[in-house]
């Protein structure tokens, strides 16, 4: 009598889990593709942080080019207030079109940083004097040396020449930290998204074998417990 009462049990369990066989792998499908679509926003999200990274090497690079323009343009004019040679008149053209070229570059570049465009301007209207003042330094012509010798160590002169440098300095720590900062929030991301998509597939394979499991149990391999076997097994 015990034997009989508890085979209805067993069949109603089996029966549960069947049911629970379909939804469960509906669920673990949903789960994957909720899956591939975190890791679909996640790319969009990484490749957005990777043009700002870009963009501040970009920025970096720029910076550095102007720097190095402007100190060859001072180093040709004092090379000229110190020789005389018109030479270093031809040298300084190349390094004005330098530094031109690298300013305009950078405050293309700071239209997309508006936090700090009103400080570009700034830092590039100091350059724009400082190259304003070098050029008219050496335009009085290979005669004019010595009138060059002395505007150079002229208190004004050398304040327009520490003024654009420092600029530029405080310019570049600023993106540099902002690169640093950028690239530790790109690699956050990455970890995020990896454990994220790592855990939904985890339990989305679970529920697909439990799904699997239970959905067997309808088949000639998995018969429930307490049904009637086939006649050859009688």
């Amino acid at each position: 009598m015990a034997l009989a009462a508890a085979a209805p049990d067993s069949s109603g369990r089996h029966n549960h889990l069947r049911e629970l066989g379909l939804p469960t792998l509906f669920g673990a499908i949903v789960l994957l593709g909720s899956a591939t679509l975190l890791l679909f926003a996640n790319v969009s999200a990484l490749r957005g942080n990777l043009r700002s990274i870009e963009h501040s090497q970009h920025v970096l690079l720029r910076l550095a080019d102007l720097e190095a323009a402007m100190l060859s343009n001072e180093m040709t004019v004092r090379g000229y207030a110190l020789t005389g040679d018109p030479r270093f008149i031809r040298y300084q053209k190349t390094e004005l079109a330098k530094c031109e070229a690298a300013r305009a570059e950078l405050l293309r570049l700071s239209a997309d940083e508006p936090q700090r465009a009103a400080e570009y301007q700034s830092v590039m209207q100091d350059v724009a004097l400082n190259i304003a003042t070098f050029a008219k330094l050496s335009g009085d012509g290979p005669d004019k040396a010595q009138i060059v010798a002395r505007a150079i160590v002229d208190p004004a002169t050398r304040a327009a020449m520490r003024k654009p440098r420092q600029g530029l300095i405080d310019l570049r720590t600023q993106e540099v930290h902002d690169l640093g900062e950028r690239q530790r929030l790109m690699a956050d991301q990455i970890t995020r998204a990896f454990l994220l998509a790592a855990g939904i597939i985890l339990v989305a394979f679970v529920l697909g074998g439990i799904g699997v499991w239970a959905a067997r149990l309808q088949s000639p391999f998995g018969r429930p417990a307490g049904a009637k076997a086939p006649y050859r097994d009688r």
